[in-house]
């Protein structure tokens, strides 16, 4: 995220200090703005216009509603026999249309039954004929019962029932038509409407015809008025831009900034998705399949100068701390004893620290412990506890030094010995069968001397199978919470497990990574922890 915001707010100084410049060069700050147009005027001419226009169109109208005389009501000169017949033969083509209608929505045998026995039509002596056929069907369809629908005479049967209703609507039918002939023979004539053609309409239209113009013209003048304008607030917007060429200093800065932490933010968002890293315990039980014992956090700072010893005591060992306590006991309880524990991960210092710190709470609880540092090219431990760094096991591995000459006592608090061998350093060393076999040796002649012996060890080193100098299966695997890949944690876990390593937890760093001091500053602090042991020797 630091390295993408960094260089997106360096690029963002740059292109806002630049390009500014470059616009101010091109920019023509001398240019004069045009006067806006009075339009006033032309859209009082405009609405006077108009409303010539609407005051003709509105007497053209009158007068055109005036030359046609409104058309007579109808006389009715029929007498009352004949006005009589015709009220009753509309009520009768009304009835007769209301069945005809029904029968035609619902072709139903009822239907046309209702049609048939109606009195408009059953003086027809066909339709008589056609009942007495389609009542005949009716009684040949009850005979099949409810299972008719699907036997072919009943489909044929009510087929012709259909066709004798069809026959009877078309009788009706032809009924209402001769009904509707007698009717129209019966209707009064309407009056022919009479024409005048007086009105003269030649003065409006040529007023309206002017008034168009005149609107028409304001219109237009309207239009280039509005276009006049507009390139008047172009011109305006392009010299405020001008004007505001060179932003103030802190602005640009704000925007750089603003920038920066958006890009960078999305980077490393797009990195974290592409590449997770431990978020919390869950997830990283859940990519190892192995349980976390500790979490270490960062712990509370304790007041340690009410004695010398607790002055010199290294920094980064806390007896006190409940994370390695619980590391300790969970190591301690298991079923089958555990002689030998190895403490492995990527960060060597993250490594150090917590197998230093397993080893002084054994210590601690009054435990014959041994800590042993097989990584020589960081001698991490030495750098914990303030110890020297050679000889070491380097030197044993090389054959140059024994294991009692190389292993270094030291106390934890004031009375609790721990005994650690450091890595030593310049010398790399890779063994053969024998070496691997002479050392192998010397790991089960301490196993007889110390009740618990922690191994610090490099997660490279751990996996060698056969060429690896650890002399027992059990390790604790560090990881560091927001650092550490979930995909590499979980692929050395399951290497561990392919070359026969048992995983007894998981331990997570949630904090920042321990500061280790250098040779100079251990090899002087040995030499005073060495002075203070033999002040409090001879006193």
């Amino acid at each position: 995220m630091g390295i993408a915001g960094g260089t997106v707010f360096i690029a963002a100084l740059i292109a806002f200090i630049l390009v500014p410049r470059q616009g101010s060069k091109t920019a023509q700050p001398t240019e004069t703005v045009e006067v806006r147009p009075e339009s006033t005027s032309v859209l009082v001419v405009r609405d006077e216009a108009a409303a010539q226009v609407a005051l003709a169109d509105s007497v053209l109208a009158i007068a055109r509603r005036s030359i046609t005389a409104p058309a007579a009501a109808p006389v009715d000169t029929f007498p009352p026999e004949a006005i009589a017949r015709r009220d009753s033969i509309t009520a009768v083509v009304a009835a007769l249309s209301r069945l005809i209608t029904r029968a035609e929505t619902s072709p139903l045998s009822s239907s046309y039954r209702a049609l048939a026995e109606s009195p408009y039509v059953a003086d027809i002596p066909q339709v008589k004929i056609l009942l007495d056929s389609l009542g005949e069907i009716e009684k040949e369809r009850e005979a099949f019962g409810a299972v008719g629908a699907v036997d072919p005479v009943y489909v044929a049967l009510t087929a012709r029932a259909t066709a004798i209703g069809r026959g009877i609507q078309g009788l009706a039918d032809r009924r209402r038509g001769e009904l509707r002939a007698q009717l129209n023979l019966l209707r009064p004539v309407a009056p022919v409407p009479v024409v005048s053609t007086t009105v003269d309409t030649m003065m409006y239209l040529s007023r309206r015809a002017e008034s168009e113009k005149i609107r028409f013209g304001a219109l237009q003048e309207l239009q280039r008025i509005r276009q006049k304008n507009a390139q008047i607030d172009q011109q305006i917007a392009r010299m405020r831009d001008v004007a505001n060429v060179d932003a103030p200093p802190l602005a640009m800065l704000a925007a750089a900034t603003i920038l920066a932490l958006a890009a960078g933010f999305a980077v490393a968002f797009a990195y974290e998705l592409r590449q997770p890293h431990i978020a919390d315990s869950r997830e990283a039980e859940q990519f190892t399949r192995a349980r976390v014992i500790a979490i270490v956090k960062p712990s509370e700072v304790v007041e340690r100068a009410r004695r010398k010893s607790d002055e010199q005591a290294p920094p980064l060992i806390d007896v006190v701390s409940e994370n390695y306590k619980n590391l300790y006991m969970h190591i301690a309880g298991s079923e089958e004893p555990v002689p030998v524990i190895t403490v492995t991960g990527e960060e060597p210092v993250i490594v150090a620290a917590v197998a230093a710190n397993l080893a002084a709470v054994a210590a601690y609880e009054a435990r014959s412990t041994l800590l042993v540092d097989v990584d020589p090219t960081t001698s991490t431990i030495a750098g914990v506890l303030r110890l020297r760094a050679n000889p070491g096991f380097a030197d044993v591995m090389a054959g140059a030094t024994q294991w009692p000459e190389a292993i270094v006592p030291t106390t934890i608090g004031r009375d609790r010995p721990l005994d650690v061998l450091p890595s030593g350093t310049g010398r790399v060393v890779h063994p053969d069968g024998p070496a691997i076999a002479a050392i192998q040796g010397g790991f089960q002649r301490m196993q007889r001397r110390y009740d618990f012996i922690v191994i610090a060890a490099p997660l490279s080193f751990v996996q060698r199978d056969a060429m690896s100098v650890i002399p027992g299966p059990d390790v604790v695997l560090c990881g560091r919470i927001a650092r550490t890949k979930t995909h590499d944690f979980a692929v050395a876990a399951e290497s561990l497990r392919n070359i026969n390593m048992h995983i007894h937890g998981l331990v997570l760093w949630d904090d920042e990574l321990p500061r280790i001091e250098t040779a100079e500053v251990t090899s002087e602090n040995v030499s005073a922890q060495a002075n203070l042991s033999f002040a409090g020797e001879s006193s």
